[in-house]
């Protein structure tokens, strides 16, 4: 049905669904025309992309974000058609770039993303998800999830203990931390890049009003997650060091990506066909961070 959405939103504007690419994404089926780009929801019912069209109509032109031509519900499916901006998408060219190209990239990914932070929140708020899937707003919430972990074989139960008295100590500093408009999934997949730059920031469906420790999280993880990543540290450390005390402190940032970290891990429990390097990532990250020292993070926010 999703096809079928596609197929009748491009024909209405010139365009055969056959002389078109199927693009990236795992919430919603994209459909990439030489001009235009559809994106369909996959399943009927209320979903994100109609949101997604009420924040991008806030965002200044600096974000980069694709004009938007249309959108609406089709056959019980949301949808939104955009202009295409010709580039590539950051994850993909990763792998070819070097370290001078790769700072540069977070670099300017994190300048576009500060004009999303500016946005008014009274503005976005009816747009913006009420709550970040990846993100529990509640500690018991966040408990049973640990919980289910230990139970899976993915952490111990010490690990379990050790992440809940992070946990305590980030639902502590969370209520002084200033809220901001966040994109929400802030990183290299939902980025455009083209000739060294990056153009613009896509896939906005799951921003979320919270402290910038959300995006900062995804921005410090490439530079001081698992494996070697110190050549992102001299692009990584100064914005840090500049927004930490915007985002909440370190025990807001921490616990941001301990949330995170672990809907990822279960994730992968439940996944029939696991990642499973996302999945070694996560648990070292967990149990690193169950040790109470800031974990990966120590040596930047120490």
């Amino acid at each position: 049905m999703a096809e079928r959405v596609a197929r009748e939103v491009l024909a209405e504007h010139g365009v055969d669904l056959g002389e078109t690419e199927r693009g990236r994404g795992w919430t919603n089926a994209t459909w990439l025309a030489r001009d235009l780009v559809v994106r369909v929801a996959r399943e009927p019912g209320p979903a994100d992309l109609l949101r997604e069209r009420g924040i991008v109509a806030l965002l200044p032109p600096e974000v980069g974000y694709p004009e938007v031509v249309d959108a609406g519900v089709r056959h019980g499916h949301e949808w939104v058609l955009t202009r295409r901006v010709r580039g590539e998408n950051l994850e993909e060219v990763w792998p070819t770039l070097g370290d001078e190209a790769r700072r540069a990239a977070v670099e300017q990914m994190w300048e576009r993303v500060r004009h999303v932070h500016r946005v008014g929140t009274a503005a976005a708020a009816p747009h913006a998800r009420s709550r970040s899937p990846f993100f529990p707003d509640d500690p018991a919430e966040a408990t049973a999830t640990l919980a289910r972990l230990v139970r899976g074989g993915a952490l111990t139960a010490a690990h379990a203990d050790g992440l809940g008295r992070v946990l305590d100590r980030f639902w502590a500093a969370l209520p002084d931390a200033e809220p901001v408009l966040n994109h929400g999934d802030f990183c290299t997949p939902n980025t455009l890049w083209r000739d060294g730059e990056v153009l613009a920031l896509l896939d906005f469906e799951f921003a979320v009003i919270a402290p910038v420790a959300v995006d900062l999280n995804e921005l410090v993880k490439i530079a001081y997650g698992p494996g070697d990543r110190a050549a992102m540290r001299p692009a990584v450390d100064p914005i840090v060091k500049s927004t930490v005390d915007e985002a909440g402190g370190p025990d807001v940032l921490i616990g941001y990506s301990v949330l995170l970290e672990a809907w990822l891990l279960e994730q992968e429990l439940t996944a029939e066909e696991p990642d499973e390097e996302g999945r070694a990532d996560a648990t070292a990250m967990l149990t690193a961070f169950a040790e109470g020292d800031g974990g990966y993070f120590a040596p930047v926010v120490n």
